[in-house]
């Protein structure tokens, strides 16, 4: 058994980014992964891009060279492997696309971003892929904030983002700009220069209020940090959440309550860097200081939320 995002998981597919549980759990599973066969989607099922389909209860993910995922009714993960599919492979798109669209079926706005705590609270920074997200992270990390997630934030009805495991994705670029080696780490996958670089944190965390977002963006200027209200906020959203183009029918009417909660109980700002400079010092920069002229000081980054958020047992997610 494995716990991730506040649920315990029983797979069939070794997943070792997980905690796994210290001690058999006499609870049952919140999320069931299994290896077999999916049936494709009927003729009735909503066609999406990027090899994605909504049939009824069924969200399913079909990736060329690697297998078919289908996600049902928040609760269960079939993965149909493809010939000669590797686990690591699988397991990219089990804990990415997969995971992403069985929480969003669990009621949870899912955005595309990093989350971290700073002042006793969690912010929030969303990009499209290649936008530094997590190099961005990993600064925040080195500089003592805790990382509660990387590439998927869950947000539940409280607003509060609910924490992932205890690692960052980083391409080989990003590590040399960070000064991290790349010796000992495993690859994402093997395809790829992409790595799992471990965060230090023990214990389980508790769900974290989001007090600030963020949206990644360049422009030709300076660096400046924008704030984003009214109609532009839902929009932001929408479109930097996880894989929104599932968002159809009942899912869209709970992300769009979900999403005017959030934009009601959040700053969201966003942050125009230059094109063509490596901008992420100073893009933490501009973000801790903008959060700082925010909100009244207050301890932060791995003490607060050890101090204000630590619990013995994940916070189940189904119905939230």
């Amino acid at each position: 058994m494995y716990a991730g995002y506040g649920l315990l998981i029983d797979s069939d597919l070794p997943l070792p980014d997980l905690a796994r549980e210290p001690a058999p759990s006499a609870s049952s599973p919140d999320v069931v992964v299994r290896l077999g066969p999916v049936a494709p989607p009927s003729a009735g099922a909503v066609l999406l891009p990027r090899g994605l389909w909504v049939d009824g209860g069924r969200i399913g993910i079909d990736v060329p060279e690697v297998g078919r995922y289908a996600c049902s009714d928040g609760v269960l993960i079939t993965v149909e492997a493809a010939p000669g599919a590797s686990e690591d492979a699988l397991r990219l798109f089990l804990l990415g696309s997969a995971l992403g669209c069985l929480l969003t079926q669990r009621g949870l706005l899912v955005l595309h971003g990093n989350a971290f705590v700073v002042d006793g609270g969690c912010a929030v920074v969303l990009g499209h892929s290649g936008a530094g997200k997590s190099t961005l992270a990993a600064e925040m990390h080195r500089r003592g904030h805790l990382v509660l997630s990387d590439d998927v934030v869950p947000v539940d009805a409280a607003g509060r983002a609910i924490p992932g495991w205890p690692r960052i994705k980083l391409w080989q670029d990003a590590l040399d700009r960070l000064g991290l080696p790349a010796t000992g780490l495993d690859r994402v996958d093997d395809r790829f220069q992409k790595f799992h670089v471990p965060l230090d944190r023990s214990g389980s965390l508790t769900p974290v209020p989001i007090r600030w977002i963020y949206v990644l963006d360049r422009h030709d200027g300076p660096l400046r940090v924008v704030p984003v209200t009214g109609a532009a906020a839902f929009a932001g959203l929408h479109e930097h959440s996880y894989r929104n183009e599932v968002l159809v029918g009942e899912l869209r009417r709970t992300h769009l309550a979900r999403s005017a909660e959030l934009v009601r109980t959040t700053r969201l700002a966003r942050v125009d860097r230059p094109r063509g400079i490596d901008s992420v010092v100073a893009s933490a920069d501009a973000i801790l200081t903008d959060i700082h002229s925010t909100t009244p000081q207050a301890p932060s980054g791995r003490r607060a939320i050890r101090e204000e958020h630590h619990a013995t047992r994940p916070t189940r997610t189904m119905g939230a």
